[in-house]
């Protein structure tokens, strides 16, 4: 696994493959430390005014990317030694794509791309997909009511806005493998477009129905483990009322620095269900917030780790109030738990849209947080309501069954593509055309052309006709 460090803050989870580490450069390290990450959360929620200060700072989200590539694209000894290996797969995700460009430098006989949440909008266009805006959410929304102009309208706006926001990293790594690589270097585009299969973290059983190609292949859950039978401590925990609700955001979001009235809004909901227990990922255990609210409802438990996906797996586990990521999203499906979703920013509010759509669960804006009673009419409804968890526990048995797992579909995909490399039958012809072409607007043209000049003979002939006979 050739790992570049981008932000040290992040999280290693390669378990068995050799790890190559390329050290964060000093100039990544200066862009890095630059940007705001609280920013980057007021992203995506729906309130199109927010996205006026990420369009603002779309190159900024790029800069750490295209700096650390560019070191990448500078080590020359590494580059010869793993050229030396002659791989047979190299195996590239599309969203920094320095690893596509880094692939052709290797040589290796297939490139297998991958999405390791639901593909972005310019993701759609490297690996050949229609996007079919129509009744294909943008990754920015949770809703979309195909029989709506203007839900169809702000779909398209949303799918742009993601093209615009995330689209120079794409520019800015190909500039970048040019400026490095001189004469060896391609269009990253390009390069992406003749990979030999592509890997999608998404399960076709919760998503939306959309169009696909028969190089895109479906993994969803590869990363879900199996659960393991819970020690004692989380044991006599779910033992102390009939039910339990989790409240995770993620690995990437610290719920202890959202805003004060957020926090304060989900003790106040936690106070009106003393029935129940809420076990709640919340990291700084010693702070003002979590010695106060834990005194004061005797329901909670905060916890700065939880082992989540064996939670899920029990029983007594009720709902899951989640974000939205899609790791999350696929180990509640797996589980057959319903769940509260929060999107808060990147392909969330995608991913919770489709688990309601579902009936898996219920959106809960994130700016509706600082409101309790808006929260405990959301979680009241996924608790009684008996359709989410029935919905939830029929997936679950769908899935259990699937004729053919992730795991396995994972390995065949990567040993045929070993073997024989990419196929020409399953690279779509669209890479190769242009706009006017792709969409027929040369025939659109025509036809308008033939169409004006029939009127127009149909016109010039009626009034010879009335000026011949004098009608």
């Amino acid at each position: 696994s050739l790992i570049p460090i981008i932000n040290p803050r992040g999280s290693d989870v390669t378990e068995k493959s050799k790890k190559l580490f390329v050290p964060q450069s000093q100039e990544t390290e200066n862009v890095t430390n630059n940007l705001n990450p609280i920013g980057v959360l007021m992203v995506s929620g729906i309130r199109f005014s927010r996205y006026k200060i990420a369009f603002q700072k779309r190159k900024a989200f790029a800069l750490p990317s295209v700096a650390q590539c560019s070191a990448l694209l500078n080590e020359t000894a590494l580059l010869e030694s793993l050229r030396a290996e002659k791989f047979d797969v190299f195996i590239a995700e599309n969203f920094e794509m320095c690893g596509v460009a880094y692939s052709h430098l290797l040589n290796a006989k297939s490139l297998i791309t991958v999405a390791a949440a639901y593909p972005f909008s310019y993701m759609f266009e490297e690996f050949g997909i229609p996007l079919a805006l129509s009744n294909n959410p943008s990754a920015f929304i949770s809703h979309l009511d195909v029989h709506s102009m203007w839900s169809r309208l702000k779909n398209i706006y949303a799918n742009w806005l993601m093209h615009a926001l995330m689209y120079p990293r794409r520019s800015l790594v190909s500039f970048s493998f040019s400026q490095e690589r001189g004469s060896e270097s391609r269009l990253v585009q390009q390069i992406s477009s003749h990979s030999a299969y592509t890997l999608v973290n998404a399960e076709p059983l919760i998503d939306f129905a959309t169009p696909t190609l028969n190089r895109v292949v479906s993994v969803g859950g590869i990363g879900a483990k199996i659960p393991k039978a819970l020690d004692e401590k989380w044991n006599n925990i779910l033992s102390i009322r009939p039910k339990n609700i989790l409240i995770s955001f993620g690995s990437n979001v610290k719920a202890a620095n959202l805003p004060e009235n957020i926090k304060n809004s989900i003790a106040t909901v936690i106070g009106r269900f003393p029935d129940i227990t809420f076990i709640w990922k919340y990291e700084e255990l010693n702070d003002l917030f979590a010695n106060e609210t834990t005194s004061a409802h005797p329901n909670l438990v905060l916890t700065a780790w939880m082992p989540q996906n064996d939670l899920l797996n029990d029983d007594r586990v009720s709902v899951f109030v989640t974000h939205g990521g899609m790791g999350s999203t696929l180990e509640m499906a797996l589980r057959g738990k319903p769940g509260v979703f929060v999107p808060l920013f990147g392909d969330q509010p995608r991913n919770a849209g489709m688990m309601e759509f579902n009936g898996l669960g219920k959106v809960l804006d994130k700016f509706d947080l600082h409101d309790s009673d808006k929260v405990e009419v959301v979680i009241r409804e996924v608790l009684t309501n008996e359709n989410y968890a029935e919905n939830a526990r029929k997936v679950s048995a769908k899935l259990s069954k699937k004729p053919f797992g992730a795991r396995a579909l994972l390995i065949k995909t990567v040993e045929f593509a070993a073997e024989f490399g990419p196929s020409k039958a399953l690279r779509p012809q669209s890479y190769d055309m242009n706009t006017i072409e792709y969409h027929n607007i040369d025939i659109a043209l025509l036809a308008i052309f033939v169409l004006f000049s029939l009127v127009f003979a149909v016109k010039r002939l009626a009034m010879w006709i009335l000026s011949k006979y004098g009608v």
